[in-house]
């Protein structure tokens, strides 16, 4: 250790003594600093410091800086703030080693601020630098006022803003634009100082929506940027086409296109007519689609000049290129006249007459309604005279109409011609019904069928022909209501035929009907076969099982055998065999109660056996069914009598049907008797 350092010592531990007072006399260290004097235990700090002024105003975060030396080393700097004047000091921040800079943040600061920096060497000595008085600390940006400019922008704006900072002022201000919906901003002008006002040229740009703003910054270096101001710049006058009205008479509607780019838009459309002089307003329209009424009674008919004039929202006017020579005319034409075309029309219906008009051409037009009122609809026109048109008759319903002719000048006033009236349209036949007469015919057959027609029917007359060959012949005519023929068929061959109705109304138009393949059947059916044969006991010995077929030449109607029966089912009866003294036994037939006599054979002597079967009158069970032309009656169980045993020898039934059953058509069976074909054999 240096005798220095021991010294100091010694000094230091004297000094701290009990007791000990100072002697005022001077000592002079033999050490590497022998000018230092010491007078006082004061004398050992060698602590020196200096703070650099940060400047004022302040904002955000402040790097300080100082110098600061001691002869045994600085351990660290303090930075500390106060409010100006208060005394009340807060550390800042401190910096630990050389060159002693730190951040000091200030943003949780306002206001005037001292500043100071407080150096400790190693030994534990300190000192506290000057004051830094009342410097301005700034983290409050600027307010900033747009003078709100006027609706749109037009010509050279004057646009103004201001600005207020509590704290360090306002420094600059500046107002920016650009077109609306985003890019880079336009620096219109910026300078120290508030308010700011400087000129916008808006002849310089587009028209359409633009956006201004104003920013204000502060001493400190805060920027304020204003709210964005968004206002239409136009510059440029509105278009506007007018509609040609044509010739003009009434109130008449004016109506034109407008419109006014990117600019304020189309305020009102003001039509304007002259003859000569100056413009007069006719009618202004305030909305689109900037159409309004202008009542031309008040006018002279003559030729006009019209015009439309556009006003935008920013005041600009465009007008139209004019429309010359455009009439007026509110005095209607003269009465036209209507030849009368007939008491019927049809077809492509010619139709003349007469117009005229003392301010130009017309259009004659020839209407027509239903008889005695309705919609009138035009039938066909004409634009030069002479004047006749053609009225498609075809296109309308047959029917009583009204017709007028219509004079039309070019301004839309018209003149009605009388009426005439109850005039025939007839293009087609009759409406005609012809209902089918069935479909197999007999006999005398009643034909029918209803017809109408506005123009009255004159006759229906019905007609025959061979099915598919065209070929017609009358039958009959009928010349009033109801439509009615008697057709006698018996005298035809049996076969299909057509059938056809044709009425013919008073103006000779005519309509048909056709019902085709109607059989006409006027045969009888007759017997063709009787057959039987053995099902159950011995041949020649009735039993159950036996049968015995009738079959005729064409299928009968299985009801008129037995009431209600259709022949799709089998049908249980009752049948009789009746005993005979001469030894030819007879059959019958009976429903299931065995109290209705079917219609198998004419009388209950009809059915011979012409052999000995019974020896006393005998009845059995037993079913009829039916297959084409055949009904076959089958035995069942005997309920009562006495069949004989011994079998009966071969013999041929005789059979007569009933006069009761028909044929399909309705024609009734043939009466006369019938002999089982073949030869001899023992029946059932």
């Amino acid at each position: 250790m240096s005798r220095a350092a021991l010294l100091w010592l010694a000094l230091a531990a004297l000094v701290a003594a009990p007791g000990v007072v100072r002697s005022g006399a001077d000592f002079t260290a033999g050490s590497a600093s022998p000018a230092n004097a010491f007078t006082a235990a004061a004398d050992f700090n060698t602590v020196a410091v200096t703070m650099t002024d940060p400047g004022t105003p302040l904002r955000g975060t402040v790097a300080l800086h100082s110098t600061a030396t001691s002869e045994r080393g600085i351990d660290r700097v303090r930075y500390e703030s106060s409010p100006a004047g208060a005394g009340t000091w807060t550390t800042a921040c401190q910096a630990t080693s050389a060159p002693f800079t730190c951040q000091w943040d200030t943003t949780s600061l306002s206001g005037s601020r001292d500043l100071r920096a407080v150096a400790l060497d190693l030994a534990g000595y300190e000192r506290t630098s000057t004051i830094i008085a009342s410097r301005i600390v700034d983290n409050t940006l600027p307010s900033v006022t747009f003078a709100d400019p006027d609706a749109w922008l037009e010509g050279i704006e004057t646009l103004s803003i201001s600005g207020l900072d509590a704290h360090s002022g306002i420094a600059t201000m500046a107002i920016d634009h650009r077109p609306a919906g985003g890019g880079a901003w336009t620096t219109l002008c910026s300078g120290p100082g508030t308010p700011r006002t400087c000129p916008l040229d808006t002849t310089t740009l587009a028209d359409g929506p633009h956006e201004l703003r104003g920013r204000a910054t502060d001493g400190a270096g805060n920027e304020r940027i204003g709210a964005t101001v968004t206002r239409t710049v136009d510059n440029a006058a509105p278009t506007v086409t007018m509609t040609d009205p044509g010739s003009m008479s009434g109130t008449v509607a004016l109506a034109a296109a407008a419109a006014d780019g990117a600019g304020t838009g189309v305020a009102s459309v003001r039509y304007e007519w002259r003859q000569g002089g100056g413009w007069t307003t006719a009618c202004t329209a305030a909305a689109a689609p900037f159409t309004c009424s202008w009542d031309t009674t008040a006018r002279t008919d003559g030729l006009y000049e019209l015009r439309a004039v556009a006003t935008d929202g920013a005041g600009h006017t465009g007008a139209s290129a004019s429309l010359t020579g455009r009439a007026i005319d509110n005095t209607a034409p003269a009465t036209p006249t209507l030849t009368n075309p007939g008491a019927t029309v049809q077809g492509a219906a010619a139709l003349s007459g007469t117009a005229s008009d003392g301010s130009g051409g017309v259009t004659w037009i020839v209407q027509y309604r239903t008889a005695g009122g309705g919609t009138w609809t035009d039938a066909c026109s004409d634009a030069t005279s002479p004047y006749g048109c053609t009225w498609a008759t075809t296109g309308v319903a047959d029917a009583l109409y009204d017709l007028r002719a219509l004079s039309r000048d070019a301004a839309g006033n018209e003149t009605s011609s009388a009426e005439l009236t109850d005039v025939r349209v007839d293009n087609n036949g009759p409406v005609l019904a012809f209902p089918d007469p069935g479909s197999l015919l007999r006999a005398t057959v009643n034909l029918i069928a209803t017809a109408s027609d506005p123009a009255g029917v004159q006759s229906v007359v019905f007609e025959r022909s061979p099915a598919g060959a065209g070929t017609w012949t009358e039958i009959c005519t009928d010349a009033a209501t109801p439509f009615t023929c008697a057709w006698s068929t018996a005298s035809l061959a049996d076969g299909s035929y057509d059938l056809r109705a044709r009425a013919t109304d008073t103006v000779g138009h005519a309509s048909e009907v056709v019902v085709a393949a109607r059989q006409v059947d006027n045969t009888a059916p007759i017997a063709t076969a009787l057959d039987s044969g053995n099902g159950g006991g011995g041949p020649g010995v009735l039993a159950a099982g036996d049968w015995v077929r009738f079959t005729w030449s064409e299928p009968v109607v299985p009801a008129t055998i037995s009431t209600g029966w259709d022949g799709s089912a089998v049908l249980p009866i009752r049948v009789e065999v009746m005993h005979h003294p001469s030894g030819k036994d007879q059959m019958d037939f009976y429903n299931a109660g065995g109290s209705v006599r079917l219609n198998l054979i004419d009388t209950v002597a009809d059915l011979k056996l012409n052999a000995d079967f019974v020896a006393s009158t005998a009845w059995f069970d037993g079913t009829l069914t039916r297959s084409g032309n055949s009904l076959t009656v089958t035995l069942g169980a005997k309920t009562s009598g006495t069949v004989n045993t011994t079998a009966a020898g071969p013999v041929n039934m005789t059979w007569k049907p009933s006069a009761l059953v028909t044929d399909l058509a309705g024609n009734p069976a043939g009466a006369g008797m019938f002999t089982e074909a073949g030869g001899l054999d023992r029946d059932f």
